[in-house]
Order: C-alpha cells, then sequence, then structure tokens
C-alpha cells in the first residue's frame, strides 16, 4: 500500500515537471471546486476509503497562489470492527472535518502545483452499543491542529472548466486528552489522500 502511495507521488511529479513548465501562464483568476477520492489513514491494518469536499481559491499571480478546502471522511468506514458475540448491536462513527489552508506555487507559470499550509481537524466521535435491551451511547469532539503538502496537476477544459487529479500527506497533531473523561477523542497520524477536483475559474 505504501508502495502505490509513493508511485502516485511520483508520477504526478514527473507528469509536472515534464509538461508543468510548457502550460501557458494563467492571468489572475479565482477557482471553485468540488472533490472526490480516496483516504488511507496512517495504521497498516487500515483499508482505503471515500473523501468528499468542496474548495476555493485564488491565482493572483502566474506562479503563486492560494486555496482554502473543506473536506469529510468517515474514518470508522477504514476500519474493520470485528463482531462481538457479547457485544450483538455495536455502532461507532469517527467523521472527520478537515479545514486546509494552501499556499501553491507553479512553476514555470504552468499548470502543475505543489502547495502546502497549515490546517485545523474537526473529530466528532459517537459509539452505542445495546445489551440485554440496554441501549448506551457516547459521543465527543475536538479540534487538532494539522499540516498538509502535496502536488497537483490541473488540466484546463474549455475557458472556464478544469480538473485536477492531485495528492497530498497531513499531519495530525494530537489533542492532549481530559483523563477525567469516560469517552473522549482525538488523533495523532499521518494520513494520505488521493483526489479529483472539478472546478470552475471565474
Amino acid at each position: 500500500m505504501r508502495a502505490s502511495r509513493v508511485a502516485l507521488v511520483g508520477l504526478l511529479l514527473i507528469a509536472g515537471l515534464i509538461v508543468g513548465g510548457a502550460s501557458a501562464p494563467v492571468v489572475a483568476q479565482g477557482h471553485f471546486g468540488v472533490t472526490a477520492g480516496f483516504y488511507q489513514p496512517e495504521e497498516s491494518d487500515a483499508d482505503l476509503t471515500e473523501v468528499y469536499g468542496i474548495r476555493g481559491g485564488y491565482r493572483f499571480d502566474p506562479r503563486f497562489g492560494f486555496e482554502g478546502s473543506v473536506t469529510r471522511v468517515d474514518l470508522a468506514d477504514a476500519f474493520d470492527i470485528e463482531e462481538d458475540p457479547f457485544l450483538p448491536d455495536f455502532n461507532l462513527e469517527i467523521d472527520i472535518t478537515n479545514f486546509d489552508f494552501s499556499l501553491q506555487w507553479f512553476p514555470g507559470g504552468g499548470n502543475f502545483v505543489v502547495f502546502g499550509g497549515p490546517g485545523v481537524a474537526l473529530i466528532d466521535a459517537d459509539v452505542s452499543v445495546t445489551i440485554f435491551g440496554q441501549r448506551f451511547s457516547e459521543s465527543d469532539s475536538s479540534n487538532v491542529l494539522t499540516a498538509h503538502a502535496g502536488l497537483g496537476y490541473t488540466w484546463q477544459i474549455g475557458d472556464r472548466f478544469f480538473i485536477r487529479p492531485e495528492a497530498r500527506v497531513r499531519a495530525y497533531f494530537d489533542d492532549e486528552l481530559d483523563e477525567d473523561d469516560d469517552f473522549a477523542v482525538s488523533y495523532e497520524a499521518v494520513d494520505y489522500e488521493a483526489g479529483l477536483t472539478f472546478g470552475w475559474r471565474f
């Protein structure tokens, strides 16, 4: 799995270096897009799961721009929770909403982009279990600081529409848990994300 992630990033980098500098510079312009892709948690036993988001930004110079994005992933979908005969009705939800701010660099003023920056993740967790007809549930939320970096390439289709594949890595910096809480959630990991953005320039 890790080899495939490295290969994906490498292919994007090579493609950008080959064609990125040959693309025509763009004038200052804003953009908005929607994204769908795959999310890979750091844990070796975790599966790929889906991630969705929206983003918008502004390219104020052929070489530089910025972007803000909001993505959401159900982290519980990436883990196989084995059924326990003593817990016949068990449900776990862990939703992560990532707010990223990216500074963008376009080498050669083309369409290949290197980006990175800070962010914050909102983690919502809910667990419920039914034992002998009695239902128990707990929930918790926390905010975790993050940092990310990535690569992408934009294919322009017509005057306004574009498609951009990208790959990014995001580090979550663990929030200190309150030992007095019966149920508390936080996250410390380095996760991977690859997606496709469908966007419009204005």
